[in-house]
């Protein structure tokens, strides 16, 4: 009796999902968004989640719809969903406290508590240089520093005294360096985002093999949830990396790139 209701729950959301779909396949993702929110303050989160997904259907991006879907399912305890949806808002938006802190609390569901390897110092300071801003906010940056070297090369090419001349010439060196720094960073946090090699579990449990086949040897063990790096695919594999530098094979649909 018990298979049954749930069964029947599962074709009236499946129904409610597909008329939802249809609905707003024609509408612009900022109606859809609003729409969205407000069946998320209304408790109604799974469409919510519906709506949210539809917008992300049509190539649509940002920060706030990630996190906004996040929440959607954090709020109906798909812990896994969540914590997906958080890491694609982190990657728009890096200095976001909201969303560094519902990650957070998403992660304390989780089962495995994987301990990174420390990194060199030095990578760590650009890592947290560069995310000091989007890689749109670092493009913008980077055009106005270049528009600033042109100016400076403009009163270098004009001044008529050599201190003018030598004071420009050291800034723009100055200014030359800022610009190609922003630019190198822009680049990579573009392709960053663009790149999906990172990826959460999404199976409940999985085994990792040493192999890309289900009968080579068992390496260890994850839980739905847990971030990994995807190194290479193989058929239907994926070779993954977790934090604490373990690499091994699991089948490509017990994870979710992003």
């Amino acid at each position: 009796m018990k298979s049954y209701k749930y069964l029947s729950t599962l074709i009236i959301f499946m129904f409610v999902a597909s008329m939802t779909a249809n609905e707003v396949r024609a509408q612009k993702p900022e109606v859809i968004l609003t729409q969205a929110n407000h069946y998320y303050n209304e408790s109604k989160y799974d469409t919510a989640i519906v709506l949210y997904e539809s917008i992300i259907d049509q190539d649509y991006a940002s920060a706030p719809l990630f996190y906004n879907l996040g929440n959607a399912y954090y709020k109906i305890k798909n812990y896994p969903m969540a914590i997906l949806n958080y890491e694609k808002a982190l990657k728009l938006d890096p200095n976001n406290e909201d969303i560094i802190q519902n990650l957070s609390l998403a992660n304390l569901h989780t089962i495995d508590k994987i301990e990174p390897v420390p990194e060199i110092i030095f990578k760590t300071w650009w890592q947290n240089f560069s995310n000091l801003f989007s890689a749109d906010r670092w493009a913008v940056l980077s055009i106005i520093v270049f528009a600033i070297l042109l100016v400076l090369l403009f009163f270098y090419i004009t001044a008529r005294t050599k201190t003018l001349k030598k004071s420009m010439f050291f800034t723009g060196l100055i200014i030359a360096a800022a610009s190609i720094c922003c630019f190198t960073i822009a680049a990579q946090k573009h392709n960053y985002v663009k790149d999906k090699r990172e990826a959460i579990v999404i199976t409940s449990t999985i085994t990792v093999k040493s192999s890309p086949s289900a009968s080579s040897v068992d390496l260890f063990v994850l839980h739905e949830g847990s971030k990994v790096t995807v190194l290479d695919k193989a058929d239907d594999w994926n070779k993954i990396k977790i934090a604490n530098g373990s690499i091994g094979w699991v089948p490509s649909s017990t994870v979710i790139k992003f």
